[in-house]
Parts: C-alpha cells; structure tokens; sequence
C-alpha cells in the first residue's frame, strides 16, 4: 500500500511539471515579446495559472491523494488593495490559494524565480519575486496602488516546528493595504514539509482544512500610533494568533 503512494506521488509531480510545461507553451512567448506589460495578457497569464492550478488540485483530489475543505473562499474574492496572509504547512498553499483567487498577485520566493517549470509564469504574470530588500516592498505597495489584491505567506518558506513570520508583511499591510486578512491552513497528516523528502509520505489520505479569519481594517488599526510602532505590534499580534491557532 505504501509503494502505491510512493508512486501516486511520483505521478502527481511529474503531473504537475507536465502542466507548467504545457503552459510555459503560453507564458514563453509572452515574456519574450515582453506582452507581460500589457495589462490584458498580465491578467489572461494570471487567468491560466488560476485555471491550471485548479485542474492540479481537482486530480490530487480525484486520485485520492488528498481531501480538502476551503471554507467560505468566496469572502476572497473582493481582494482589491488587501493583503492575504497564511501559515505555509506544505508546498502546495499556494497552489491551493491561487487556485481559488483569479488574478491575485503574489510574493514569490526568489529560487522559484529561477525554476525552469515556473519561471515563465511568474514573468507572465507580474508576479512578485521576494529579493529581500526594498525593491521588494516598492513593487508590493505599487501593485496595492493599482487595486491588486497581494498574497503574502509571512514566514517565507514552510512551517516547521515553530511559526516565525517576517516583518516585511506587515510594513507593506501598514503603508499600503486597506485590509489585511489571515488564512489558517490546517493539515492532516503533516506531508510535503521543508527539508522532508518527497517520498516520505504518509499512509492515508491526506486531509486539508482553510479558513478564513476576519479581516483587520489597517485604516483602524492602531490609528494613533506611529507607523514602526503599528507594524510591530501587527507582526506581533499575528505570530501569536497564528501560533495559538496552528502549533497549539
């Protein structure tokens, strides 16, 4: 039983790299002819990562890999000028959450930047690569200036043992979003973790869980208050809530 496993996992990456590369089909051309620019083929290249990557999850589901529950993700779509955050648990968050938000922009991680099954896609879709410095925080305010909706997960690679989200989130929340709102991603059990190899999967299916917290309106939010001091406090705030919710 746990070869057969083995195996469909072995399937379901190779699947997924089939899909990036008959995408990249698309996404190639676009970055070459620099169209990317545009703002019709920015969206349509967002339209088919949305598309692909929803087919990905509906035949993890269908091939009894995993199950999955995402609770009112419709409250998602009104995402303009918001920033969305999550625990990151397993490598397929974010696929999940781009799964279920047409044309969101996201904050990539720089090695993804440079995968030959990704990259198109992210260039295609003016997605946003994680360079760690302050380019990173101008393009994540301008693209909240042009009403995006921005997907952020804090800690900047998987969860491990201990939740440690990053500041950087919360400044471009603070200076930039008109809300922010957290995604609790629960996972059952744990696979797909940093530094654990593919292979080691586990035995059952796989089961899912998203919720949705409630919004925080950053107009409201410590309004009086300096904006260093609002952004710690929110980093704060969030680490704890997201420890107590997730590790607890």
């Amino acid at each position: 039983m746990q070869v057969l496993r083995i195996i469909l996992v072995g399937f379901l990456f190779s699947w997924f790299g089939l899909i990036c590369m008959l995408g990249n089909l698309w996404f190639v051309p676009i970055v070459l002819l620099r169209l990317n620019r545009v703002q019709f083929f920015e969206n349509l290249s967002r339209d088919m990562v949305y598309l692909a990557w929803k087919f990905f999850i509906f035949s993890t589901e269908f091939l009894g890999y995993l199950k999955y529950e995402f609770e009112d993700y419709e409250k998602l779509k009104n995402n303009q000028q918001k920033v969305i955050i999550a625990n990151h648990p397993s490598l397929l968050d974010v696929v999940f959450i781009l799964s279920k938000i047409r044309r969101i922009n996201c904050v990539v991680k720089s090695e993804l930047a440079k995968n030959i099954f990704l990259s198109p896609a992210i260039k295609a879709s003016n997605y946003i690569v994680n360079t760690g410095n302050m380019n990173l925080l101008e393009r994540a305010l301008e693209a909240l200036k042009k009403d995006n909706g921005l997907l952020i997960f804090p800690e900047g690679t998987r969860t491990k043992d201990r939740i440690n989200f990053h500041k950087a989130p919360f400044y471009i929340a603070i200076h930039g979003a008109k809300a922010l709102i957290p995604i609790f991603i629960y996972m059952n059990p744990k696979s797909l973790q940093k530094g654990v190899k593919w292979y080691k999967t586990p035995k059952v299916t796989i089961q899912y869980r998203i919720k949705i917290a409630q919004e925080i309106k950053i107009g409201e939010y410590l309004s009086n208050k300096p904006q260093s001091l609002r952004v710690r406090s929110l980093c704060a705030t969030m680490n704890e809530l997201y420890q107590k919710e997730i590790i607890c």
